[in-house]
């Protein structure tokens, strides 16, 4: 009986994969990393389209969802079309109204040439001014609409930053999203320069493209991370 104890048990042993140092542990962190669930939102239409931190795909991936935020501001949203093209290009609102324009020299006010300048003058001054009526409304909107698309990680990095009070204070929409891209990317306001310098060179030399993104995608999720 003791003999056939021992072989039960040395046949137990060889059966056993010899431990790696530090092997249990990698595999750890990648079975972790791979399964994270990703967040998504309850707004039609946008339920894949969100703002997240912890991995270095959310830095390409905030490109493609303030694109589609983008875009779902100037449908949904009455004369929204400045501010949403003010948070594609991360730069300020702002309402474009023409100055009154100039009348053709040696054709007479009344005549149907002048008469078609002033007429599409003033259907754009009334466009520009319906959007300006509009702005502070849509603004408000576009950023409760952002922090809803944030995931909780998210949220909390960027309530940490130095300033957010005054962006939060001033409903300050492009300056949040500027935020929300400084987190994406790992631009943290409390680590040493160099340190974020090359962290972020690191991201942008180790994205690859993957058989099913296509190359206009590639190139725009990028040109995000050049632009970080």
């Amino acid at each position: 009986q003791r003999v056939a104890l021992t072989r039960k048990l040395l046949s137990t042993m060889a059966d056993r994969k010899p431990k790696v140092d530090g092997e249990g542990s990698r595999q750890t962190q990648r079975k972790a990393l791979g399964s994270k669930q990703e967040f998504y939102t309850k707004v039609l239409g946008l339920e894949k389209h969100t703002f997240n931190c912890g991995h270095p795909k959310y830095a390409a991936k905030f490109t493609t969802s303030l694109k589609a935020i983008a875009n779902y501001v100037q449908k949904e949203y009455e004369n929204a079309e400045p501010v949403a093209r003010a948070m594609r290009g991360l730069t300020d609102v702002q309402i474009l109204i023409d100055e009154e324009p100039t009348l053709l020299e040696g054709v007479p006010a009344n005549e149907p040439r002048n008469d078609i300048i002033i007429f599409k003058w003033k259907e754009n001054w009334k466009i520009a001014k319906r959007q300006e009526q509009f702005l502070e409304s849509n603004v408000s909107k576009a950023y409760a609409l952002v922090l809803e698309q944030c995931s909780e990680a998210m949220k909390t990095a960027v309530k940490g930053l130095p300033g957010h009070e005054i962006v939060a204070e001033n409903v300050d929409l492009i300056e949040l999203l500027k935020e929300i891209k400084g987190v994406a990317c790992n631009h943290k306001a409390n680590i040493q320069g160099t340190y974020a310098l090359v962290q972020s060179t690191k991201t942008l030399w180790t994205h690859i493209q993957l058989p099913h993104v296509s190359n206009d995608q590639y190139m725009e999720n990028f040109m995000a991370l050049v632009g970080v």
